[in-house]
């Protein structure tokens, strides 16, 4: 275990949860109702989410919160866990 969390970093962590978030994201905004796109070619992100019904949008802020929220204690814990196991190169 000590020589999983030394080879373990904090890229690999924040990829791990980006991966896990993006597909949270992808199932749960696949269950609202869909906006019809005029155009993809001229879909402006901001159009994109005026057009979101209220749910998705709390969703999807409840998400992105919890996110922060996760990253920034996987950070603390995996920054603590290294000093435990005596691995000198992090900073």
């Amino acid at each position: 275990m000590k020589t999983f969390i030394r080879n373990w970093t904090y890229k690999k962590h924040i990829a791990a949860e980006m991966l896990c978030y993006a597909s949270i994201a992808m199932i749960g905004n696949a269950f609202f109702k869909k906006s019809p796109v005029k155009s993809e070619k001229h879909c402006c992100p901001m159009e994109v989410y005026k057009n979101m019904p209220k749910k998705q949008k709390t969703f999807n802020c409840m998400l992105i919160s919890c996110m922060v929220v996760d990253l920034t204690a996987g950070y603390f814990l995996l920054k603590g866990l290294k000093k435990i196991a005596g691995d000198n190169t992090s900073k």
